[in-house]
């Protein structure tokens, strides 16, 4: 099996039946492997390091601890000066700097020898919140210069063993030129360099985090080493006891999430403000029915059913009163079928697991707003969405940035699983 991807239709239709079963998998391992010690990693398209405090690990995200794995960042990298801001700030759990520049000025011979490259190239063109441009975004060739930095790495026999990139699902219906999609040009590519190379949807709510993000992730390892095991991510949260969106969801639901962020934790009071037309939708949108007693009860670990009837029913933009919307609203209600009756302003319940952070941050198009505060959530709670340690911290110029920069970041929790899963492929047991 070189790859698989799945059309858009499939995608829609049946993208829970994807999500591999957490009951621990038979898979065959090609027999072989040697023990490493230490895996260098190569950083691509860095952002604020959600990725790669994930492969490092050593850092507790609520209850868990997620431990050291056998990685090491060797050289990180990123363009964009907010995300490196704070990526350097965050030195605690980085022993060093990330480089901010561009990769397309970036000497391949200045990088340094690597083991492992990861990297979740821009996703904003093949992103359905973004324009989708695909790549006729000059964003959307930047995966050919990953593949020159992994080309040059080869050309020095330093031949890496395998490689992850990451990015939206989006990113599946993309095509080059000649109608490849861009997964299948890369799966191409890689191949002809001798790397089995295979890609899957997964939802990060299965494997940890408490947010129904879906993301693509394609493997390559060295021919001799086979095909990565997918399976092998179930099994690292089935062994760790991790919650999940099929096993104890109840520490992934909004209201879990919220009840216990530490009154001391970092830019717990700090929020983007909505603009007035935005915070005009929210208070005509009105607030879920379940608040502050449904929240003190999530603390105590009450069950959900016992906490309230309606904990689980969230609100969006059809809660409001016909004659409160706007023209371009009414328009929508009354076409339902023409304009596929989207959920613009999505209001999450603390019954049910938040869905996707974009990088804009706004209302219209992600579940940014509390449940029950008409507000967007704050910075803190962004990051706890997100899986980020309650003590990692987002400085920020702009306050839109710190938004920006958790919201195309990969979830720790998320990268964790993929170190420790990686690592069980590599094992020789």
């Amino acid at each position: 099996m070189k790859s698989y991807s799945i059309d858009s239709k499939e995608i829609t239709g049946t993208v829970e039946e994807l999500q591999s079963s957490l009951l621990k998998p038979f898979h065959f391992r090609p027999p072989g492997r040697a023990k490493i010690d230490t895996i260098k990693v190569l950083s691509l398209f860095s952002g604020c390091g959600g990725l790669d405090l994930g492969m490092i690990g050593g850092f507790k995200f609520r209850k868990n601890n997620y431990a050291k794995t056998k990685f090491e960042v060797v050289f990180a990298n990123d363009i964009d000066p907010a995300a490196t801001k704070v990526y350097n700030e965050n030195s605690k759990y980085f022993n060093h700097n990330i480089l901010e520049e561009d990769i397309t000025k970036i000497d391949c011979k200045s990088v340094p020898d690597f083991d492992f490259l990861i990297g979740g190239f821009p996703c904003q063109p093949f992103s359905n919140a973004g324009l989708r441009k695909g790549i006729n975004d000059e964003r959307g060739n930047l995966f050919g210069n990953a593949i020159d930095i992994f080309k040059n790495a080869i050309g020095k026999g330093k031949k890496p063993i395998g490689f992850m990139f990451e990015n939206v699902r989006g990113i599946m219906s993309s095509k080059m030129p000649d109608g490849t999609t861009v997964p299948d040009e890369i799966v191409k590519q890689m191949e002809e360099l001798g790397y089995a190379t295979n890609y899957k949807l997964v939802k990060a709510s299965n494997y940890g985090v408490p947010s129904n993000r879906y993301r693509l992730l394609i493997f390559g390892f060295q021919k001799d080493l086979g095909y990565f095991d997918y399976n092998l991510m179930d099994e690292v949260v089935f062994e760790n006891e991790i919650p999940n969106h099929k096993h104890q969801p109840y520490e992934l639901f909004l209201g879990s999430l919220l009840s216990d962020i530490p009154k001391d934790a970092p830019q717990k009071d700090e929020y983007w403000k909505y603009s007035p037309s935005g915070q005009h939708m929210i208070e005509n949108i009105g607030v879920c029915v379940d608040g502050v007693e449904a929240l003190t009860k999530f603390k105590e670990n009450v069950p959900l059913e016992e906490i309230s009837e309606t904990i689980s029913t969230g609100r969006s933009w059809k809660n409001m009163d016909y004659d409160k919307m706007t023209p371009r609203f009414k328009k929508i209600w009354d076409n339902p079928k023409k304009y596929h009756a989207p959920n613009f302003y999505r209001r999450f319940a603390l019954g049910e697991i938040n869905g996707t952070i974009t990088a804009s941050a706004q209302p219209e198009n992600c579940g940014i707003t509390h449940p029950f505060e008409n507000r967007r959530f704050t910075i803190r709670e962004i990051a706890r969405i997100q899986s980020f340690p309650d003590d990692f911290v987002f400085p920020y110029t702009s306050i839109s940035n710190a938004y920006k920069v958790i919201g195309n970041a990969v979830p720790p929790v998320l990268g964790w699983v993929i170190a420790k899963s990686i690592e069980k492929f590599l094992s020789e047991e």
